[in-house]
Formats: structure tokens, sequence, C-alpha cells
């Protein structure tokens, strides 16, 4: 989510842009992988993320956003790409370019709850409800991804 604190990046002579890292949060629960979900004010359902800071790498700033927007302590494991859009920061900028990296990451602690200041709800789903009730098509790309790579790494985890 675009915040006050994100602010356009790029070198000298570069088109300036707009960076957050985030990702797919997953747990074994009875033995089913489950994904973390966040729900935005507006209604949409989302994957966490938020602004890499100055001097932040994308993978920690993931890590931090995680535990800022679910409350959940996670590792990442698997890089899985970014997605690229343009956003409209406020209404006196035109659209700026927006890169999103994205994680797999292993929830290793916390409570899922969400951020009040962003989010209206969060919660465990599976991997199949995730694929239906993210709101972006770019984020439906990327859970894909990420059950590619959990299909590999906690196979019992994927089987129905």
């Amino acid at each position: 989510m675009t915040t006050e604190q994100e602010q356009p990046k790029g070198e000298s002579g570069d088109e300036p842009y707009l960076e957050s890292s985030g990702g797919v949060v997953y747990r074994l629960r009875a033995g089913r992988v489950q994904v973390a979900l966040v729900q935005t004010q507006r209604g949409a359902w989302v994957l966490p993320k938020g602004a890499v800071e100055r001097g932040e790498a994308p993978d920690s700033a993931a890590i931090r956003e995680v535990l800022e927007e679910t409350g959940i302590k996670s590792d990442v494991q698997e890089d899985l790409g970014e997605i690229r859009y343009e956003v409209r920061p406020d209404l006196w900028t035109g659209f700026v370019p927006k890169i999103v990296h994205q994680y797999l990451l292993l929830a290793k602690g916390g409570s899922i709850r969400p951020d009040p200041a962003e989010h209206v709800e969060a919660r465990w789903v599976s991997v199949e409800d995730a694929l239906r009730l993210l709101h972006h098509a770019n984020e439906r790309t990327v859970m894909v991804r990420a059950e590619e790579s959990l299909r590999r790494l906690v196979p019992d985890g994927m089987t129905a």
C-alpha cells in the first residue's frame, strides 16, 4: 500500500519509482498449508507488503512489513520475483512506477491480526481460497508461483 513514508527512489537520471516488499506467508496447520491475507479498508484481499526503507534490503523489508501488517514473525524461504505497476501516490502527482519484491515466507510465531491503520482484517486461508480471494491479478500470479514452490517444499501439506 502506498504510504506517506514511501518516497520515489531512483538513481540520478533514472525515472523515479516506488519500492515495496512483502509476499506469501505460510504455515502448516493440521497438516495443511495456510497463507496469510489482509483485507484493505476498501474491502480488497491482498498480500501483506509495504515500503522498503532507505538502505534496507528488500528481503529484510518483507520480514518487517509482514510483522507490521499481520503480527506474524517470519523468515524468507524463496524469492518469488517482482510485480510492477503504476500508482498515483496522491492527487497532485502523476502516476509513478512501483516495484514490489515478493517472497515466500515461513511463519515462525506471533498471532495474526490486522494493522488497524491499514487493514480491517487478517486471516489464514488455504492456497485455493487465497487464489479465489486475492483482488489483484498480479498477486494471484505470485500466489501461483508460491503454490509451485510449496508443492516442492511441503508436498504433504498441499494435498487435498
